[in-house]
């Protein structure tokens, strides 16, 4: 299961064509089936006139035991805001999949790191037909 959703740092930031962009990939993910090994809650934090990211790049966040899922966050840079490039929002969701890898194993919980990197996959040829 890999969830997709975002924080925006303002309310100028509804409709815009990040917000568009990361509504895009949740659509072609398709629906959220619930599985027994490790989960994904992959947000975007996108800047905006009242809050700003406080890190950049990918990192992780909550971790769930009891629910097998990680959050994993992604600060979304400022010249991705009016003109996302899509590559760029695929790759960084790629690699909050890689990093997630060592959290579950740490944990002891089977991670499908392939099925995980195969709907993104997916979520590209969607997005991209």
């Amino acid at each position: 299961m890999m969830g997709i959703g975002a924080v925006y740092g303002g309310p100028e930031l509804a409709g815009a064509p990040i917000d568009k962009a990361i509504r895009m990939f949740g659509k072609a993910r398709g629906p959220v089936q619930k599985g027994e090994s490790g989960a994904l809650d992959i947000v975007f934090h996108v800047p905006g006139s009242l809050l700003k990211p406080e890190f950049t790049g990918v990192r992780t966040a909550k971790f769930s035991r009891k629910e097998r899922k990680l959050m994993l966050q992604i600060a979304v840079p400022e010249e991705q805001v009016h003109s996302p490039d899509v590559h760029w929002l695929l790759d960084a969701i790629r690699e909050a999949v890689r990093l997630a890898g060592p959290r579950f194993e740490r944990a002891g919980i089977e991670y499908p790191e392939k099925e995980h990197l195969s709907l993104v996959d997916r979520i590209q040829r969607e997005v991209l037909k």
